[in-house]
């Protein structure tokens, strides 16, 4: 028994010191304060999504820059779609998906802490034109799971915002 409590301390430890932690497990810092999600498309579900995750850290994501410590400024959205390889009938086999989203971090100054930043994720998936309900869902399914990297992709130079803003003599308050 005092073996098996040794050997577990042990595993913890060393799973720990490496920085070891569950895959999707992202860490928003408690210093963030409030958030400003600024878009052109202020109801897209990028946005919609960005703001639900968010919420989920304990996040408060406010209506107006002015209210905020941070913003992220999304400046641009795009997403394409091609025909990534063809069949024997030369008609569409697969698609190839990106997306990518043109982003920067300001303090609520208006001072670029993160520069303009661009995340971006490409997917393939196959097209069965024999079926094209199953080929629409996994289209569907392979947009949401950009959609979610997207997010993790903000969300962890969101991490990185205290660091750097206490990095930056600018940012600091005068003592």
């Amino acid at each position: 028994m005092r073996f098996r409590n040794i050997l577990l301390a042990t595993v913890i430890v060393l799973l720990s010191s490496c920085g070891w932690q569950l895959r999707n497990a992202q860490i928003v810092p408690d210093s963030l304060g409030s958030l400003h999600l600024s878009s052109e498309d202020s109801h897209s579900n990028l946005v919609a999504e960005l703001t639900r995750v968010l919420d989920l850290y304990g996040v408060k994501v406010v209506p107006s820059a002015a209210e905020a410590s941070y913003s992220v400024v999304i400046v641009d959205y795009r997403r394409t779609r091609r025909t990534g390889s063809t069949n024997a009938s030369a008609r569409a086999a697969e698609y190839q998906l990106n997306e990518e989203v043109d982003f920067l971090i300001v303090d609520a100054e208006d001072n670029p802490l993160i520069p303009l930043s661009t995340a971006s994720v490409e997917r393939v998936y196959e097209f069965n034109e024999r079926d094209v309900l199953a080929s629409g869902n996994e289209e569907r399914l392979a947009l949401e799971g950009m959609r979610e990297d997207i997010i993790r992709q903000i969300l962890n130079r969101l991490r990185l915002i205290p660091e750097e803003a206490t990095d930056n003599p600018e940012a600091q308050e005068p003592q």
